[in-house]
């Protein structure tokens, strides 16, 4: 009778371990549903990433090219008061966004370090002269740097000028200043142009921007006097966490903080005036161009959320179900986790 006891113990706890496996899984699981795929250079290769890539294509432009090979990009404002309400700025703009092609061995910005002068200039300032002479001081390091233009409609768009790149200068980096704002900034850094799964160029990418603390200026509004910080801070994303006291790029329902810029780089074979090497067609650059607007699933909708919000909260709903033990998908898992919990302190009463 004692060997049946102990048994039927074992099984018991046995089951429980299985279930338990099961529900970690599922939660795991579920979370990586709703999770958006995320892009990545090898480990090791590059600093933290400092941008979110939405859609991206292959070429089949090997690494080694020798031929010129180019990126036309389009940049897209999406800070508006309709997707970051909170004290929003009157007359806000964009500065001249600041793109520059180079080498593993220069760094234009990251979110590990402190700011150059340059980068400070355009975080504070807006202006481009100090990184153009940190850029050709870096002689054989840098590859290219173009300059766009100001806009005064922070919802606006432009075409900026092609930028070259090349097998030895892959690494693309790009900055543009919040008009205004103490040193808050938007743009991307370390894009390497080459997927290094297929070891070729990428075709079309579209990178979306967070919005950057530059780490040099204490203000904490948009029109704050300016109150510089020495030493400085790090460059650092604004996120829920560390927004401003006010809740400055918060969405309207002070979920998260959308993004506030867009850029979409098409890459060109060959030197301009000769014929498409796709199509054989005489070049056209207006036709080549990329749109100068695009609908995107975290625009805000009339609800003062987005259609990524809604998607998201289907498929959480979807993959929660209606178990028995109250298995839902709710903020990335967390009432699985309370299942678990539950779960947890029945089977401790129960089978043992």
């Amino acid at each position: 009778m004692t060997m049946e006891v102990s048994g039927l113990v074992l099984v018991r706890r046995a089951a429980a371990c299985l279930l338990l496996s099961s529900l970690v899984f599922t939660s795991r699981l579920a979370d990586a549903q709703v999770a958006s795929p995320g892009f990545q250079e090898p480990d090791g290769q590059r600093r933290d990433q400092t941008f979110r890539v939405l859609s991206f294509e292959n070429s089949n432009i090997h690494q080694t090219y020798p031929g010129t090979l180019r990126y036309y990009c389009t940049f897209r404002g999406k800070w508006s008061k309709s997707r970051q309400p909170v004290d929003f700025p009157k007359s806000a703009s964009w500065s001249q966004p600041v793109m520059i092609a180079h080498s593993n061995g220069y760094r234009m910005w990251s979110g590990t370090e402190t700011a150059t002068l340059g980068v400070e200039s355009i975080a504070e300032e807006g202006f481009a002269t100090v990184i153009t002479n940190e850029f050709t001081n870096a002689g054989s390091e840098t590859k290219h740097l173009v300059i766009g233009d100001r806009l005064f409609n922070t919802s606006d768009s432009q075409h900026l000028p092609p930028i070259n790149v090349t097998y030895t200068h892959p690494f693309m980096s790009a900055m543009v200043k919040m008009i205004p704002s103490p040193d808050w900034f938007a743009g991307f850094s370390d894009w390497r142009t080459i997927n290094p799964s297929t070891e070729t160029f990428y075709k079309r990418i579209v990178i979306q921007s967070f919005p950057w603390d530059c780490g040099t200026d204490d203000g904490k509004t948009y029109t704050a006097l300016d109150r510089d910080l020495d030493p400085q801070r790090t460059i650092a994303r604004i996120t829920k966490t560390n927004v401003p006291p006010n809740g400055q790029f918060l969405d309207p329902q002070r979920s998260y903080v959308p993004i506030v810029a867009e850029f979409e780089c098409k890459l060109r074979v060959g030197e301009d005036g000769e014929p498409d090497p796709g199509t054989g067609l005489p070049w056209n650059e207006t036709e080549f161009r990329l749109p100068l607007y695009e609908v995107r699933d975290d625009d805000i909708m009339p609800d003062g959320r987005t259609r990524f919000d809604h998607e998201r909260d289907q498929k959480r709903k979807d993959a929660g179900g209606s178990g028995a033990a109250g298995i839902a998908l709710k903020g990335r898992g967390m009432a699985v986790m309370t299942s678990v919990v539950f779960v947890t302190t029945w089977l401790t009463t129960a089978l043992w």
